[in-house]
């Protein structure tokens, strides 16, 4: 076969897989993420259940996969960066243009997403591992531009950690405050400085914003 064979068979099982991921949200907001099943899920999908199982172990797995299509991105964009940066720098100003690329209806899709997650432990363990599959492939870029070892040096591990950690944070304040759009982004840059700062403590306790 062709290499160009080979990528229209990928681009397509890619489309089919986002394609049920966004159904199985849809359904979820719509319905409750208990009242869904698979069958309606690929119903929506156009494709058969077989294929859904093909694609995904359950609808759980399914749901917390919606919208990140784009996250290999990220470490394309680590890649890029100038070298002499620092990577926490680095990955800071990548994952806040991310956020603010993304339009109001991709941010609100992933609010209602995140959402979900925080009600249903069996959906917070799939979308965990989202933050997982992010933090290793960032991680394999750090090691390689630092030129550190993911079986011997702490510094990739731990400076990615810190990272998606921090990205973390912000959002779960975001979603708990109720704020608009252009909070996230602030949150998130907020975030990153003060880890870069050593985490001081607030001036005052209680103290509002991403001061605190």
């Amino acid at each position: 076969m062709s290499d160009s064979g080979i990528g229209l068979r990928e681009i397509k099982k890619q489309m089919t897989r986002e394609s049920i991921a966004d159904a199985a949200l849809s359904l979820a907001l719509e319905k409750g993420l208990e009242e869904v099943t698979i069958e309606e899920i690929a119903q929506l999908a156009f494709v058969s259940p077989r294929t859904f199982s093909n694609y995904f172990s359950c609808k759980e797995e399914a749901v917390a996969t919606a919208g990140t299509q784009h996250n290999h991105e990220l470490f394309d964009e680590l890649a890029a960066r100038p070298q002499d940066e620092a990577p926490l720098r680095s990955m800071a100003t990548i994952m806040v243009e991310a956020v603010q690329g993304l339009s109001d209806e991709q941010l609100a899709k992933t609010a209602s997403k995140l959402r979900l997650s925080l009600q249903h432990p069996s959906l917070r363990a799939f979308q965990t591992a989202q933050y997982d599959a992010i933090e290793a492939g960032l991680r394999e870029v750090v090691a390689t531009r630092s030129g550190t070892s993911l079986e011997r040096d702490l510094y990739p591990w731990l400076v990615t950690s810190v990272a998606v950690g921090a990205v973390r944070a912000a959002t779960s304040l975001w979603l708990r405050s109720g704020a608009g759009r252009d909070r996230l982004p602030e949150l998130m840059t907020a975030a990153f400085d003060r880890v870069s700062e050593g985490l001081p403590a607030p001036e005052h306790q209680g103290a509002r914003g991403g001061r605190g």
